[in-house]
């Protein structure tokens, strides 16, 4: 296939975009060059995440940056997931569209970490081939970055920078240097970082990642919870000498501070690069070139070296995903198959879905106080692995674990399926609603079966759960949990970007069920007449449509004609 040109260098520097700054890019035009976006989380049907990135993609630049490729995953290419990604980039049209050089579940499992690939033959074949049926699926090519790592397999065969620069070579594919990342593993693994960059293919480097980490003392851990830190700025510095102007970022993931904050950071790593960045003469092109080939010819041509007693590629990532899944690991000896720090990625994967469980179960969180919360998410995360790409939908058996865990708490059921039905429809698909002045025009609405918004639906409680959610929400003295004096129907739907739920009274709720069963309106009046919930009071059912247009609940279009 012809893929499409490089993007030009000197694209200048940007920030990875965050919810906590939409606002900011929305209100006016911020002193950058681009933004990065990760890709996974717009992999949705709808919702504000979307109506979000195309607002601000009119007015910036945008580059793909993925975290669920897995393209060195021995399961192979997840084609459907590639489908999305490059529905999305159809749909942005972004300067790149990268992901990481690793693999993230041993399938069916997706374990949402990015675990580094062992360097063997087996492994620079298998991922060369993944790459080039991924790039001719998407129809570009893929700029892959490196991973900070703290383990070592046993047989590696060559050094993660040869590695690294025998696929870019091998497979047609660019690189994401990550600065932070080569200087979290070199303290790790104590090797030099110049000559991890000095090694990668200069000609191949798309983009720069530039981030914080945490230092532990005896080692350091990639969390993108702090400032960049000084010699990262360093390395930076030697990465615009060796690669010349390539496009530059700022990631934070967590501790996200206001945004000028983050300017600031880009600020100072476009003034490194005005420093150190080389301009290169006229006379020395050619020489640069030649030479850039010659390192590219080299590297294409070096043979990974068949590993001593290898295991497959598959058996050894489930043997890693075994590790990071079990309750508790094995003590380390002399022939394990992995060696350093095990643990990190043990704890990082319980760690990472209670995260996630606690964002989507919000109320339930602050009602069973963070450790309790805690505590039962790390012990879903193990029992219930995820085995999606997208953590979007991650966890709807909490609820029933809730319940089985506490039989005697119905209110804590409900609260938790409250957040879920909540969360669901923040990213449901967007469908048209029909709103007042329109449905006046088209007078056989009414007629419509199918014409309840699919984001609507009803949930049954038997407990006060709305006023212990309004209290959570509200920040004030959560009451007492106490049954209702019969079980009443909520109604949940989205309306425009943003959830919503009521309480429903008797016949409305009924009214609302038919409806919901794809009843038309007429049908669903007929059908409440005849059970004797309404005694055709048009001043009861007023109140019902005109609810129902207002808060968006009727879609635009729905199939004409009766039950």
């Amino acid at each position: 296939m012809t893929h499409n040109p490089i993007a030009t260098r000197g694209t200048g520097f940007g920030l990875g975009l965050r919810t906590q700054h939409y606002a900011d890019f929305l209100a006016r035009q911020q002193p950058l060059d681009w933004l990065e976006i990760i890709t996974d989380n717009y992999l949705i049907d709808g919702g504000k995440p979307l109506a979000m990135l195309d607002a601000i993609r009119r007015d910036y630049p945008v580059a793909m940056h993925g975290v669920a490729m897995s393209i060195g995953a021995a399961q192979g290419v997840d084609v459907a997931y590639l489908q999305r990604v490059k529905a999305l980039a159809d749909r942005i049209e972004p300067l790149w569209v990268s992901d990481h050089l690793c693999w993230t579940g041993p399938g069916p499992e997706q374990l949402h970490d990015l675990y580094p690939l062992p360097y063997t033959d087996e492994s620079a074949r298998h991922v060369i081939a993944q790459i080039r049926q991924a790039q001719d699926l998407l129809g570009r090519r893929l700029v892959l970055e490196n991973v900070s790592s703290y383990i070592r397999y046993r047989h590696d065969s060559a050094s993660e920078w040869q590695f690294l620069a025998h696929i870019a070579q091998e497979a047609d594919c660019l690189l994401l240097v990550d600065v932070n990342n080569i200087y979290v593993s070199s303290v790790n693994h104590g090797f030099d970082p110049l000559t991890y960059l000095h090694a990668l293919p200069a000609h191949r480097v798309q983009q720069i990642h530039l981030a914080g980490h945490s230092d532990n003392g005896d080692h350091i851990i990639d969390t993108h919870d702090h400032p960049v830190a000084q010699p990262v700025w360093d390395l930076y510095a030697q990465a615009c000498q060796r690669f010349g102007a390539v496009a530059a970022m700022i990631e934070r993931d967590d501790h996200i501070p206001p945004l000028a904050e983050l300017l600031d950071e880009m600020a100072m790593a476009r003034r490194i690069a005005a420093e150190h960045v080389e301009v290169p003469q006229p006379s020395a092109s050619a020489s640069a070139s030649a030479s850039a080939t010659a390192t590219a010819t080299a590297t294409a041509q070096m043979t990974l070296a068949p590993a001593v007693d290898p295991w497959p590629l598959a058996a050894l990532q489930r043997h890693f995903a075994d590790r990071v899944l079990a309750n508790t690991l094995p003590l380390p000896t002399p022939d394990d198959l992995i060696t350093g720090r095990l643990p990190i990625y043990h704890h990082a994967y319980r760690a990472r879905l209670a995260e996630v469980l606690a964002d989507t179960y919000a109320k339930t969180y602050l009602y069973m106080g963070s450790d309790t919360f805690d505590a039962h998410a790390r012990d879903y995360a193990v029992a219930h692995p995820p085995c999606t790409r997208s953590l979007n939908r991650y966890g709807e058996g909490l609820v029933h674990a809730l319940r089985t865990a506490y039989p005697d708490n119905p209110e804590l059921h409900e609260l938790a399926q409250l957040d879920w039905d909540l969360r669901t429809r923040f990213d449901g698909a967007d469908v048209p609603s029909l709103d007042t002045p329109n449905a006046q025009a088209a007078s056989d609405w009414t007629a419509r079966r199918e014409v309840l918004h699919p984001s609507a639906l009803l949930r049954t409680v038997t407990t006060n759960v709305v006023s212990l959610w309004n209290a959570i929400h509200t920040d004030t003295d959560v009451p007492e949990a106490t049954p209702l004096p019969g079980p009443t129907v909520l109604l949940v739907w989205r309306k425009g970007h943003q959830p919503h739920f009521q309480t429903l009274e008797d016949a409305q709720a009924t009214w609302l069920g038919h409806l919901r069963a794809g009843a038309s309106v007429q049908d669903a009046c007929a059908a409440l007449l005849e059970a004797g919930h309404w005694s055709g009071d048009a001043s009861v059912l007023s109140p019902w449509l005109a609810q129902l247009l207002n808060d968006g609940l009727v879609r635009q279009h729905g199939p004409l004609g009766g039950t």
